[in-house]
């Protein structure tokens, strides 16, 4: 609550625009610790408290970072979703210190939308502060490459 409580008071929206549905957000769970699961209950706490996304959570496995964590998991809700945020393996170990947000909402394409982007970057970064970051496709090829084959599968509109 202290996280969104900061969010909100840092952040410039902590509620979708008025009458703009909520995100749609997948969050892919691929921690094995209860250190990192709790992290990421956490983050979903935080997620849902904003409003401003309507949540799924799934858990995946993996043996590395840039494994497709959502290839043969059946016990991800189907749909097709705004963001997919894949939380790897290996946070405890030091072996994985980065979040992909993957999506296709870029700030050249939905400013109102990217505002969102920034905000779940920002709760991501103050929840897992000291053992990993959040990364999007400005940042970074690997989730810009991962939304492209993720919008062809059918997971990302």
């Amino acid at each position: 609550m202290v996280i969104l409580a900061l969010t909100c008071m840092t952040g410039s929206a902590c509620v979708p625009a008025h009458g703009a549905p909520p995100m749609a957000l997948l969050i892919a769970d691929g921690t094995k610790t209860f250190a990192s699961t709790a992290r990421v209950g956490a983050l979903a706490g935080a997620i849902r408290a904003t409003g401003a996304f309507e949540l799924s959570v799934c858990f995946t496995d993996q043996e590395s970072l840039y494994d497709d964590p959502l290839v043969g998991v059946a016990e991800c809700p189907d749909g097709a979703y705004d963001i997919v945020v894949y939380v790897p393996r290996g946070l405890d170990d030091g072996t994985a210190d980065t979040l992909w947000i993957v999506t296709e909402v870029l700030p050249w394409t939905s400013p109102e939308g990217w505002g969102l982007v920034e905000l779940l970057s920002d709760l991501i970064d103050r929840v897992f502060a000291g053992s990993a970051v959040a990364v999007d496709p400005t940042e970074d090829l690997w989730p810009a490459f991962v939304a492209l084959v993720y919008q062809a599968e059918g997971w990302l509109r």
